[in-house]
């Protein structure tokens, strides 16, 4: 009896995931979503020289991926809000749109944030602006 009362323990010790995907929508299962169990990303803020260069796949307009976590990120949003930049968010552990979008434009260390057609990795309010202007010279 001991034996068949842990055998029909088991299954109710699995875990339960929550995710929202990339419409907003929040999700439950018993199994992580398809993203999260095909890579985990291992993330951490990126501490590098800024680096800018071409960001092929990226969304139009002004993107940031980010974590809740990151301290750079919440300044360049901080920023970005301060200057009236208009521009989309996304949670690369939070969502499987961010996360999948993320790992396409080539990111290690958030903030990652594409300007058109260009992508910065890291944060500088000067190259982020001459990104910007550029940006909106051209249309």
């Amino acid at each position: 009896m001991i034996l068949l009362a842990l055998f029909l323990a088991f299954p109710a010790s699995a875990g339960v995931y929550k995710w929202t995907d990339a419409q907003g929508r929040i999700h439950y299962g018993d199994a992580p979503p398809l993203a999260a169990r095909t890579t985990q990303l291992r993330l951490q803020t990126y501490t590098g020289p800024v680096q800018v260069s071409q960001a092929i796949g990226a969304d139009r307009g002004v993107t940031i991926y980010t974590t809740e976590w990151c301290g750079v990120c919440k300044r360049a949003k901080a920023f970005l809000k301060q200057n009236g930049v208009p521009y989309r968010e996304w949670d690369v552990e939070k969502t499987d749109y961010g996360a999948i979008k993320f790992r396409q434009l080539g990111g290690s260390g958030v903030p990652l944030i594409t300007v058109g057609s260009e992508k910065m990795m890291g944060f500088d309010a000067n190259r982020f602006m001459a990104l910007w202007k550029n940006t909106q010279s051209k249309q």
